[in-house]
């Protein structure tokens, strides 16, 4: 089964989504470590990187 990968300017919601789903996948992150609320925080990391990143290239855009 093959999953599109979502690029994090255009989704960065679903891009956070599957780079925590990845990272449990290679056992970087699991599930049995701790509560849900870590992989929770790392997913919430992950999309506020992304949203600040994307809000940054929209604001650069309009600036060129």
């Amino acid at each position: 089964m093959t999953t599109e990968i979502s690029h994090p300017a255009t989704s960065p919601k679903q891009a956070a989504l599957q780079l925590v789903i990845e990272l449990v996948r290679a056992g970087k992150l699991s599930p049995m470590q701790g509560d849900a609320a870590n992989m929770i925080s790392i997913y919430e990391q992950f999309k506020d990187h992304f949203e600040a990143d994307k809000q940054k290239h929209a604001t650069d855009s309009a600036f060129s």
